[in-house]
């Protein structure tokens, strides 16, 4: 372990752990609103990971990413931005980064869906909860929901006084501080501000000049302004702006094996230039000569308004956003040099006002239900440059632009009948109308070879309607006990493939993306409630998969009439966006949380999954297969093989510890182990992007004031220092014949630090 640095980390999360000087003999009652109204979780016929502050702070998730470290069903597709970066839920998530594909898991923050993938990516801060809805949840949230949502729901104005400040420690160079401060104005009006900030070192090595790369900065502000001029009357104004400065994200050599198929010379040389660095499955150095760069921000305001309109409540959430990022891409020929003078690099501006108006009944009824009104509009802007420089030639750059407008609207309701006293009908329908539009240009200077003809401005257009449903047969046997069946669909919008190479004048509309899913679910509470025990068994069918394949100009199979996005007329041995086909994706996940003595509180999740593509023909190959030649036809059947970032199985589990001194503080044990089975991280089915299972142990000591004014944590993540990685990729042959990279994680090496709370 490297020598323990002092270091000031200030914590987004102003999740207090609470500790009361007489401990719990009974499970705290957890709210969740994933039917858009407060029932308890035990009452909610989805399959539904409620994270509390505490379990945030306890396990130090500080960004969404880390959400994936306790809910077994959620991964992350990670690349080399965080445009590129995606969620994943039971195996199904985006496989493609064009502009205008829609994200397959929704982010919501505070009722606010978000409208692309970047915009995911977040510190966490202030939050009172976290909650990850699995599987289609279109009915309700709309149609980037066809996998499931991320709810991230943050504090409100508070009735008192509150101030909270939290600083921590920890080796690797990491500063973080922040602040929540809350008060009261007026009998009527309260506010509340979060400020966060943080600066981190890199863990990349580049010898090439001494930089630790994935080093990053950060700060985020949010404010709420809560006025409550009567008892109908909630109204809340919300503003956030968040910024990350970073030098990230690069990927280290892992790899490059040699092969019959692959020219040894060629890569003997490259090898010769990586030196020092020899790529291997623990490697954390680079040799490069381009600095990568990333700058992202993104701001935005909502007014959330609840009103009793007698036993009726109508809520109104009114949304404006923007987020932008600036990338020059990492150095992608891994290399000291730069093959061909290569380049690239682009900018996204989002944009998108966002209005939902809901009527929820009464709950005591026999039936009750919600009404929904939706409206979604956005503007998705990116200019990508991609350049070369030839020894003894000018320069050749070609710059894209192009922006995608999606409009969309929708109405909903959900209702549920009472047929007995103990079992209930859920019925719930949604309409939905999207329009798509893209203007797309692009230009070229200098030297023409190895760039895309120059494009005036070309517009296009789409459009399509849906209208999905579910329904769900719910059984309370008890007071504390929920069976239930349901089925839902899910539905994903239409598309366009719009990248730096496009053709616009032959752009094809890919198809919406669609899915049937059925859920047994089985809730119950157990022994006094001091155990909770949550069990659902899925299987769900996703059918018109949006993905990449291969096409040509004649026509053959490769390339069938009917499929949208392969149009015959276009240049040979090049991928396009398509409805490649099916994938399916089933599997049991099970969630507890039990209290085998007060002192004693065990949390944890696990996950068989079985995601797999059912049909998906002329499919991508990889860098690695293609040098290799295991793709003679350019492209390949992935029928049978795995959806990737999807372990067959995945376990969390989290032990807390209270010892009680009997003096003003208690003291705090925990241990929290992770563990999942072997993982691919390409579609293509590359075996070598496949990485082993592994196990990882976090252990912390917490000392808790018993009035719950001051914390101190000292935590050591990854104990047994486990080495793993995030992702795994080849590269392009004429860059570096056969090599992969890995991208790994910050806590892929043991660490320590410590955490501080104190409350005025």
């Amino acid at each position: 372990m490297k020598a323990f640095r002092t270091l000031i980390s200030l914590t987004s999360l102003s999740f207090a752990a609470s500790t009361q000087a007489q401990l719990s003999t009974v499970l705290e009652e957890v709210i969740v609103t994933a039917s858009k109204r407060e029932q308890s979780l035990q009452d909610v016929a989805v399959a539904v990971t409620a994270l509390s502050a505490q379990d945030l702070l306890a396990n130090q998730i500080r960004s969404s990413t880390d959400l994936t470290h306790l809910v077994p069903s959620l991964t992350v597709q990670k690349g080399s931005n965080n445009r590129q970066t995606s969620f994943s839920i039971r195996g199904i998530g985006t496989q493609s980064f064009s502009t205008a594909v829609e994200p397959s898991v929704s982010t919501v923050v505070d009722g606010v869906v978000m409208g692309r993938s970047l915009q995911a990516f977040m510190q966490l801060m202030d939050l009172e909860r976290v909650e990850v809805l699995r599987g289609p949840q279109g009915t309700l949230f709309g149609k980037n929901s066809s996998a499931g949502v991320v709810h991230v729901i943050s504090q409100n104005p508070a009735d008192e006084f509150e101030l909270e400040t939290l600083l921590g420690i920890e080796e690797g160079n990491s500063y973080r501080a922040g602040i929540n401060l809350s008060a009261p104005i007026s009998d009527e009006l309260g506010f509340r501000f979060a400020a966060f900030g943080a600066t981190e070192d890199g863990w990349i090595d580049n010898v090439f000049d001494g930089t630790d790369y994935n080093n990053n900065d950060q700060w985020s502000l949010r404010g709420k302004l809560r006025w409550q001029p009567n008892d109908d009357l909630d109204i809340i104004w919300s503003s956030d702006y968040s910024r990350i400065d970073c030098e990230c994200t690069v990927s280290a050599p892992r790899s490059a094996n040699p092969h019959p198929n692959i020219n040894q010379a060629a890569q003997d040389n490259a090898l010769g230039l990586l030196f020092p660095v020899v790529p291997g499955e623990e490697n954390t150095s680079v040799n490069i000569n381009r600095e990568p760069e990333n700058e992202q921000d993104g701001w935005g305001h909502s007014l959330t308004v609840d009103w009793q309109l007698g036993e009726h409540t109508l809520t109104s959430i009114t949304a404006y956003r923007e987020s932008s990022i600036a990338a020059a891409d990492p150095d992608l020929d891994a290399r000291p040099d730069s093959v061909l003078g290569f380049n690239q690099s682009g900018a996204t501006d989002q944009e998108q006002f966002s209005q939902e108006l809901r009527l929820a009944s009464p709950v005591e009824d026999r039936f009750n239900y919600i009404l929904g009104l939706y409206y979604f509009d956005q503007t998705v802007a990116r200019q990508f440059t991609r350049g070369f420089e030839f020894p003894g030639l000018p320069a050749g750059t070609g710059i894209s632009t192009f922006s995608v407008d999606t409009l969309n609207w929708a109405v909903f309701a959900q209702g549920e009948f009472a047929l007995t006293d103990q079992i209930s009908l859920v019925a719930g329908l949604r309409y939905t109308q999207d329009e798509l539009d893209f203007v797309f240009e692009r230009v070229r200077e200098g030297l023409p070879l190895g760039l895309p003809a120059p494009i005036e401005p070309t517009p296009g257009d789409t459009d399509e309607d849906d209208t999905s449903g579910k329904l769900s047969l719910q059984w309370q046997p008890g007071d504390n006990g929920l069976i239930y069946l349901s089925f839902a669909q899910g539905y994903k919008g239409p598309a366009y493939d719009v990248t730096f190479g496009t053709d616009p004048t032959s752009l094809l509309p890919i198809n919406p993306e669609t899915s049937d899913a059925w859920e047994l679910g089985f809730k119950r509470s157990l022994l006094d409630d001091r155990l909770r025990l949550n069990v659902a068994l899925f299987h769900s069918t996703y059918e018109d998969f949006q993905g990449q394949a291969f096409f040509d100009p004649d026509g053959d199979p490769m390339c069938p009439a009917d499929n949208p996005g392969c149009d015959p007329d276009d240049e040979p041995g090049s991928f396009a966006l398509v409805n490649a086909g099916e994938v399916e994706t089933q599997g049991i996940e099970v969630d507890f949380v039990a209290l085998p003595t007060p002192n004693l509180r065990l949390q944890g999740g696990f996950a068989l999954i079985d995601a797999e593509i059912v049909d998906y023909q002329n499919a991508n190959c990889s860098f690695g297969q293609t040098a290799r030649g295991e793709c003679p036809e350019g492209s390949q059947d992935l029928s049978g093989g795995e959806m990737p970032f999807s372990p067959d199985w995945k376990a969390s589990v989290t032990a807390q510890y209270t010892i009680e001194t009997g003096g003003n503080f208690n003291v705090v044990l925990q241990t929290s182990i992770r563990a999942q089975d072997d993982v691919l991280f390409s579609l293509s089915q590359d075996e070598n992007t496949r990485q082993d299972g592994y196990e990882i142990v976090d252990v912390a000591v917490q000392l808790q004031d018993t009035e719950d004014r001051w914390s101190a944590n000292l935590y050591v993540k990854n104990v047994f220092d486990e080495f793993y990685v995030t992702g795994i990729g080849p590269i392009p042959a004429n860059f570096f014949p056969n090599l992969y990279l890995h991208s790994v994680p910050k806590y892929a090496e043991r660490t320590v630090g410590l955490d501080l709370r104190y409350n005025f």
